[in-house]
């Protein structure tokens, strides 16, 4: 992936949606945005709510009974001071099946300013199914790694385009 300044790559962050490379996203809410005080200075947090559709199987929707549009809370907190970009996610559907949570952050590259470091953290648990809980996981897994590295990419391109409009 091409290196961008922070300030950059929030911007691309926060525009990620829609993209050519996740059209699984349908719907994406703000449901809160403030600015207020951390730590270290101003700080925008925001709250926003996806509808994305999962291409799951049709006998595995009618086993498990739920509905392809599934729906992800998103938290984050911009820190302008310490140049960082916090993002947290959690699935909101099926929740008595699997969590997942997800932990973005962007800050600058301590070395190199013009830089932007991009770090990941994902945890999933499968409960409640137990004949097809490794079936459940792998699916999960796979659809997430796709996710990941489109989600790369949709940042990647939000940032060039912001480049280009500058």
């Amino acid at each position: 992936m091409k290196t961008f300044p922070w300030e950059t790559v929030v911007q691309a962050a926060y525009r990620k949606y829609p993209t050519r490379h996740n059209t699984n996203v349908k719907t994406l809410d703000t449901l809160e945005r403030r600015c207020g005080q951390n730590g270290s200075g101003r700080v925008l947090f925001s709250h926003r709510l996806f509808g994305t559709l999962w291409n799951v199987p049709a006998l595995v929707i009618n086993i498990l009974g739920f509905n392809e549009m599934m729906y992800i809370h998103e938290m984050s907190e911009c820190d302008t001071v310490s140049k960082t970009l916090t993002i947290s996610a959690v699935n909101v559907s099926l929740r008595s099946l699997f969590k997942m949570s997800e932990v973005l952050q962007y800050k600058v590259h301590p070395e190199h300013p013009s830089k932007t470091i991009l770090q990941q953290h994902t945890v999933m648990s499968v409960h409640g199914v137990p004949l097809l809980g490794g079936l459940l996981e792998t699916m999960i897994l796979n659809s997430y790694e796709s996710v990941i590295s489109k989600g790369r990419l949709a940042v990647e391109e939000k940032a060039k385009e912001i480049k280009k409009e500058l």
